[in-house]
């Protein structure tokens, strides 16, 4: 228990410094287009305004591959696929080996 209470706190520190450098870049940055610039509201022109704004790329050959394949497979083996990921247990934990990595 005391693994998942050291992991709770460490993760709620790093949202913190997160939240903090967040808010800093917001008010830091510059604002894209001037004053009252937003965001076009349909799929294509908002995909083409990210892309413009470095937030998004295309995807790769391979990444198209991989979405090929998983378009393929049934609705069915998708799900099963779903349910297996929502049942995978990593140990150590993935957040674990983040936290060791970053020190």
């Amino acid at each position: 228990m005391a693994t998942l209470e050291q992991e709770v706190q460490d993760l709620k520190t790093r949202l913190t410094r997160l939240e903090a450098v967040l808010s800093r870049l917001v008010r830091t940055a510059p604002q894209v287009g001037g004053p009252g610039e937003r965001a076009p509201q349909d799929q294509t022109a908002l995909r083409a305004w990210l892309k413009t704004q470095g937030l998004v790329r295309d995807p790769t050959d391979e990444e198209r591959r991989e979405a090929a394949v998983w378009d393929a497979l049934s609705e069915e083996e998708q799900e099963a696929h779903r349910a297996f990921m929502h049942r995978l247990v990593l140990e150590p934990p993935f957040s674990q080996i983040l936290i060791e990595q970053r020190r």
